[in-house]
């Protein structure tokens, strides 16, 4: 199973004819929020993109973005940390 870390805070790169990340800052936001900015862009564009997080050290070059584009059309988002506590607490 894949886990993302969805809810953590991540920032949107340009990547260049070499493929290395720049430092033209596209957007911010949580790593879902990023991934629907993405998605609204054209193919060619995706294919340009880079996702940072923030907070790990954690990068999703082009490829990988096209991959989590994928997975969360596919999967869907999942359960929230809420949910998660509320099904704990049934079980008890």
């Amino acid at each position: 199973m894949t886990t993302y870390p969805l809810n953590e805070p991540a920032t949107i790169y340009s990547v260049n004819a070499s493929r290395d990340v720049t430092s033209d800052s596209l957007g911010q936001g949580t790593l879902e929020n990023c991934v629907e900015i993405i998605a609204d862009l054209s193919p060619d564009r995706q294919n340009t993109i880079s996702i940072q997080m923030d907070g790990l050290a954690l990068q999703f070059g082009p490829k990988e973005v096209g991959e989590l584009l994928h997975f969360l059309h596919e999967e869907g988002a999942g359960l929230s940390n809420n949910e998660i506590k509320d099904i704990k607490s049934s079980e008890r």
